[in-house]
């Protein structure tokens, strides 16, 4: 039997008068409810001292980026030394001074390896001085790109490897390897302050 009939069947079934009453009781219930709830109230604005603070505050945030991505940029424009841009020799031609005391004093100790990373910390710092060299570069970076007299080259590149030996190496440095480094540093710096 198709939804249709069936349903005026029940309605034929069921009197007008149970079913008003049914939905009578139904609607008597208390804790239905029976009225639309009001509207809600529309949000409150923020204060205006409130909002121009927020103002504030973004505007001085904006400034800050900007402030901050100028000096940036500035920092990216300012000519200075650059790996490639590695040039050996003192401004004025002078010969470059380098001590030596204090690796000295740490071989009177018996702290060779010590002294002879010192001797190549020396060397190292005076050429930066006289020298355009970028604070990024490595030992082994500055004995390719400096230009240097070959035997000053040399010596340099053996100070290298004495301290990457010692250093990182786990050879432990004696008398004997650092009177070889001191005779490596003679020879870089008469040959390098003979080319300046």
């Amino acid at each position: 039997m198709p939804l249709p009939a069936l349903l005026r069947l029940l309605a034929a079934a069921v009197p007008t008068e149970r079913i008003q009453e049914a939905a009578g009781e139904v609607l008597a219930d208390p804790a239905l409810q029976r009225d639309l709830p009001a509207a809600a109230p529309p949000p409150t604005p923020p204060p205006e001292w409130l909002a121009a603070l927020l103002w504030a505050l973004a505007g001085a945030g904006v400034l800050v980026l900007v402030g901050l991505a100028v000096a940036w940029l500035l920092g990216r424009l300012r000519p200075g030394p650059t790996d490639d841009d590695v040039i050996a020799g003192a401004a004025d031609g002078a010969p470059v001074a380098i001590p030596i005391a204090g690796a000295r004093a740490l071989a009177a100790e018996g702290r060779f390896g010590e002294a002879i990373h010192a001797l190549l910390l020396e060397t190292l710092e005076a050429l930066s001085r006289a020298s355009r060299l970028a604070p990024s570069l490595t030992s082994r970076e500055i004995v390719t790109r400096v230009a240097l007299p070959a035997r000053a080259r040399e010596a340099l590149s053996g100070l290298v490897v004495a301290v990457e030996v010692s250093r990182f190496g786990g050879a432990e440095p004696g008398e004997r390897e650092f009177q070889a480094c001191l005779d490596r540093f003679e020879v870089f710096l008469a040959t390098y302050r003979g080319a300046a």
